[in-house]
């Protein structure tokens, strides 16, 4: 079964462009994991320091596989203070 994310960045806005610009290479990065259906990075017109990442995966294994990625893990650990509040994030199931 297909596996959903919805997460939200608050950027601090000194560093908004630079999260920005490694969202981008975390977008490409990740669309060519195995079991990745879709990776789209979103900015709010009126929130300029906000980003949504929408990601899809074949399933649940393929997250895991997307979590233990050493481009994603790099990530993590660079983008730990450039962000003003906890990365939200759901995990979500298609109804079926």
């Amino acid at each position: 079964m297909s596996v959903y994310i919805f997460a939200t960045l608050q950027c601090k806005p000194e560093s908004t462009a630079a999260v920005c610009a490694a969202m981008r290479d975390m977008q490409q990065a990740s669309r060519q994991e195995a079991g990745c259906l879709q990776y789209q990075v979103l900015q709010p017109d009126d929130q300029p320091h906000v980003l949504h990442v929408f990601e899809a995966y074949q399933d649940m294994a393929a997250v895991e596989a997307h979590r233990a990625a050493a481009h994603y893990l790099a990530y993590r650990e660079w983008v730990a203070d450039k962000l003003a509040a906890p990365v939200g994030v759901k995990l979500l199931q298609p109804l079926e």
